[in-house]
């Protein structure tokens, strides 16, 4: 089993209507979009929406940072607005971004009911995880115990080939939130991640980094002010300041994932094939 960390709904409940398991054999191309930081540039985030729209992804997740200050009701209107067509057509799931302030707004839009941001849901054999970042996430907290729990039971599954583990804030980057972010919840998050692969947000670019067998994916900009790449590292791979959305496609058992920006021009793709599965401690 590998798992892929993401750090990105529906008005209502429609957003945490999850799907039954399904297996990793069957087929399906781009069928899971990831998004997010949409927040300023309307224009850009309409657009991206309307690009992901054209290719009828059965899921999306969007990893946080929707609007630039979740306090502002006015400003969820407007992602409402923009969204609201695809969140119609398409499973919406979100994860929550510094952004959303701790907004009440951003669990009535996305009907959390119980006010706990991370859960998890199956679908086409892949297991996704959609964790807080802005919640405490280190050994100890409710988020962690949770986190671990779930993973061992998803690890336990069959039915599971993949794990996918969206949140906002990536453990690795190269741009401007990286020094100061990433080395928490790398210090905390990848040691239970080590033997799968990661997608996250916050930065506002793209990125794609390898390390110990594992892909680590900033998949950070639907529409916030695009940053710049300020230091190396020996992991990354690709880098680009481009508006970015992100599909995942099953194919015989393996991931596909293709990154478009915003004109719909690749930028990049990479394969990821299931490992050996362990037994479940």
């Amino acid at each position: 089993m590998k798992l892929i960390l993401f750090t990105l709904l529906t008005l209502g409940c429609q957003a945490f209507l999850t799907s039954p398991a399904n297996a990793a054999s069957e087929d399906c191309s781009r069928c899971v979009v990831v998004y997010g930081d949409t927040r300023t540039n309307h224009a850009v985030h309409k657009k991206v929406v309307a690009l992901i729209m054209a290719r009828k992804p059965e899921a999306v997740f969007h990893i946080g940072d929707m609007v630039d200050d979740g306090r502002v009701a006015a400003q969820w209107d407007k992602f409402n607005e923009i969204t609201g067509e695809l969140r119609k057509k398409a499973r919406f799931y979100p994860a929550r971004g510094n952004h959303e302030q701790l907004s009440p707004d951003y669990f009535k839009v996305f009907g959390l009911k119980d006010w706990t941001p991370w859960y998890s849901t199956d679908l086409h054999g892949i297991h996704f995880i959609v964790l807080d970042s802005e919640t405490p996430f280190w050994k100890g907290t409710a988020q962690y115990k949770w986190l671990v729990n779930d993973l061992k039971k998803a690890v336990a599954s069959p039915e599971n080939k993949f794990l996918a583990v969206m949140m906002h804030r990536p453990p690795y980057s190269t741009s401007e939130h990286g020094t100061i972010d990433a080395p928490v919840v790398a210090e905390t998050l990848v040691p239970l991640f080590e033997e799968y692969g990661v997608v996250a947000g916050h930065d506002h670019n793209y990125e794609r980094s390898f390390k110990n067998g594992i892909f680590y994916v900033v998949a950070g900009s639907g529409g916030a002010p695009l940053y710049a790449q300020v230091s190396s590292s020996t992991i990354s791979q690709v880098y680009a300041k481009k508006y970015n959305y992100l599909t995942i496609s099953l194919s015989s058992g393996a991931i596909k994932a293709e990154v478009f920006d915003d004109s719909d021009t690749p930028i990049d793709a990479f394969e990821i094939t299931p490992k050996p599965r362990k037994p479940a401690k």
